[in-house]
């Protein structure tokens, strides 16, 4: 017998907490293996990354409710029951009567039928103090925890790093719905004729100010309906690299490079933004990867990207010295401001971040090795950390006076900020709708300067 809905997310959960995996990872292997069918697929996605998010939320309310730790459950028992109150607290539209009995199927399904009993003993005490769960709550960051989800640890990083009021607008932007964004590709049509295409597919969508060629799109899985031959006339891009492209204002004709470009979507931006004119070197350590940015460049009617293999942090070739107009290193890092998309982030342990600045900083100064003079260099991150971000760009004007800091021309998201424009900026998903993200700019000056 076919496992149910629910049964598949429990079991799924499981599998996750068990390998420590990446919750995109664990249901894309999920869906295309698993059994469920396209109109079940919106609500396993929901169930599987609430119970991620909500997690700290969710054992609080079953700890309360249980006479056994959660610690000792037996890992499907304990994420049938997550399941089954992210369901009674978050989701209007299933009766509680119906989650309830349909967890006590799903511990039958699981092969957990002795803890039937069990899991509909804590889900009935949950239902009659449902309306009172969460009146007692620890005062302070505990507090904080328990209503957002997030680990103590990490509320305090975060108050320290950008104060309580910008911490807790964080904490407020972790469990909402991440907005879609997409890029029209210029070379294949423009913004009025993707905004009909839209139209006519009946997709709800919005063009976004200050930002050229962006649109937000409501119910972005009906893209997948679109006509084939649409498939090459836009691509999936979160408005903070798109703002990061719109930053290093690269010109047609131009030497570009990007030095961490995988999976290739800022290197796409950035081509159209030179129309296709010059040449923009993508490199990633994966040679696979190189290679699906270079047939998606293809697709994308882009000749000018050129793929490299190789490890940005090391050494670069000496025919790549000062020989670049413009170097992007959009360097790997630790995420904390993409925990709307990857929810499981918020559970790792600070530490080990801590090994993430020395290589992003070897990145960098590698990167500006590769940038002529009066060329400009630009550092990012889809982190929400100042040791890899403000850190790293006070360390390397400090240690690198051949470099001057680089205006950002983003004076729309400065304005946001209630902040002069300057050579490094934040963004924030209460702000500025957008992943948490960090852009800093650079110009190497003259050698007469």
């Amino acid at each position: 017998m076919a496992l149910s809905v629910r049964a598949v997310a429990a079991s799924a959960l499981a599998d996750l907490h068990r390998r420590q995996g990446y919750s995109n990872i664990v249901l894309d292997e999920l869906l295309k293996n698993a059994a469920v069918s396209h109109a079940d697929r919106n609500l396993l996605s929901r169930l599987f990354y609430g119970v991620i998010e909500r997690r700290l939320t969710l054992d609080y309310v079953i700890g309360h409710a249980s006479s056994t730790p959660i610690r000792k459950m037996h890992p499907l028992v304990r994420e049938t029951l997550r399941v089954a109150v992210y369901q009674l607290l978050y989701m209007d539209r299933i009766p509680d009567a119906a989650a309830v009995n349909e967890a006590v199927s799903v511990t039958r399904q699981l092969k957990q039928g002795h803890a039937s009993g069990f899991v509909n003993g804590v889900l009935r005490r949950i239902l009659r103090e449902k309306d009172s769960l969460f009146a007692n709550l620890p005062d302070g960051n505990e507090g904080l925890s328990i209503r957002y989800s997030c680990p103590t640890e990490l509320i305090s990083f975060w108050q320290k790093a950008y104060g309580y009021e910008r911490a807790e607008q964080i904490l407020s932007s972790l469990n909402e719905e991440a907005p879609e964004y997409v890029r029209v590709n210029t070379l294949r049509t423009n913004d009025d004729e993707f905004s009909q295409i839209l139209e006519k597919a009946g997709i709800n969508h919005q063009k976004i100010e200050d930002l050229p060629h962006c649109f937000r799109v409501n119910c972005a899985y009906l893209l997948k309906n679109l006509e084939t031959e649409t498939k090459n006339c836009y691509y999936y891009q979160d408005m903070a690299s798109q703002w990061a492209c719109l930053a290093l204002d690269a010109q047609a004709g131009e030497r570009v490079a990007d030095v961490c470009a995988a999976p290739g979507g800022k290197s796409f931006t950035v081509a159209q933004a030179m129309h296709d004119q010059g040449h923009l070197l993508s490199c990633d350590i994966y040679e696979h990867k190189c290679q699906t940015m270079a047939q998606r460049a293809a697709d994308f009617g882009i000749t000018m990207l050129q793929t490299a293999v190789r490890d940005a942090s090391a050494p670069i070739p000496r025919e790549w010295e000062a020989a670049f107009d413009r170097v992007m290193c959009d360097v790997p890092c630790s995420g904390l401001g993409v925990i709307r998309r990857k929810p499981e982030i918020r559970y790792k342990s600070l530490g080990e971040m801590q090994e993430l600045p020395a290589l992003q900083y070897a990145i960098l100064e590698q990167g500006a090795k590769m940038v002529r003079e009066g060329g400009v260099l630009q550092y990012s991150t889809c982190t929400l950390n100042p040791a890899e971000n403000d850190e790293i760009v006070e360390r390397f004007l400090r240690e690198h006076t051949e470099f001057s800091p680089r205006m950002l021309p983003l004076n729309a998201c400065f304005a946001a900020l209630g902040e002069p424009p300057s050579h490094t900026l934040t963004l924030f998903p209460s702000v500025h709708g957008s992943d948490g993200f960090f852009i800093a700019g650079f110009i190497k000056k003259a050698a007469t300067e």
